[in-house]
């Protein structure tokens, strides 16, 4: 989400009317006057306009932006609380086998060994399934949030008449200065905020939960 939709460029090509300059006649002089007036009133209004907003200040107050986080690491809390959970399961049928050992028969021990060892590779597939599920929801979930912000920076551009809408950032940025009143942070979110509290944001239901535990033994 470091660097936002340019919503639009409408370059402005403005052509000169110049008059001859053995002309010398009152009528071709007021008419240089007025094409000179032509281009003067061309550039004044038909530059661009130009905006930029501050992604930092989007992310750390952006309503939807805190959701997103909260949910993350709510999801990533518990992929680690489940997976520490088995783990410590395994490490217990571990320390249960190595305290018996010396009690089981030489073809028992064997038969153990190769139980535990099907159940660790078991234990370390699940924890990369769980690892993607992760990283799909993260990706999932960011890509509703630069969504939300696209969307709305281009209604906004639209309804104002502004042709171009740069991000300033502390890490990476395409405004090295800007005027203040070219800040439009604020406004831009004031806006989102309102349409998330109005729900006009949309769900963002996990849909990426799956059913791990027909693959899964290490729980036993």
């Amino acid at each position: 989400m470091r660097r936002l939709l340019m919503v639009a460029l409408v370059a402005t090509v403005l052509y000169g009317c110049g008059g001859n300059n053995n002309q010398t006649s009152d009528n071709n002089k007021t008419n240089n006057t007025e094409s000179a007036s032509t281009s003067n009133s061309s550039v004044s209004t038909g530059g661009l306009k130009i905006v930029y907003v501050n992604i930092d200040t989007l992310q750390s107050q952006y309503e939807f932006a805190k959701r997103v986080r909260k949910d993350l690491k709510q999801k990533e809390n518990e992929v680690r609380a489940d997976l520490s959970s088995r783990g410590q399961t395994f490490q217990n049928q571990v320390a249960s086998f190595q305290r018996t050992a010396g009690t089981m028969t030489l073809n028992n021990v064997e038969q153990t060994k190769k139980s535990l060892a099907a159940r660790q590779q078991e234990l370390e597939a699940y924890g990369r399934v769980r690892q993607r599920e992760l990283l799909s929801e993260s990706d999932k979930l960011s890509q509703k949030l630069r969504e939300n912000i696209n969307d709305f920076l281009k209604r906004y551009a639209e309804k104002n008449s502004i042709d171009l809408i740069l991000t300033k950032s502390v890490v990476t940025s395409s405004v090295m200065y800007g005027k203040a009143e070219m800040d439009v942070t604020m406004e831009i979110l004031k806006g989102l905020n309102e349409e998330y509290k109005s729900g006009k944001t949309g769900d963002i239901k996990s849909d990426t939960k799956k059913d791990t535990t027909k693959t899964d033994t290490t729980k036993k």
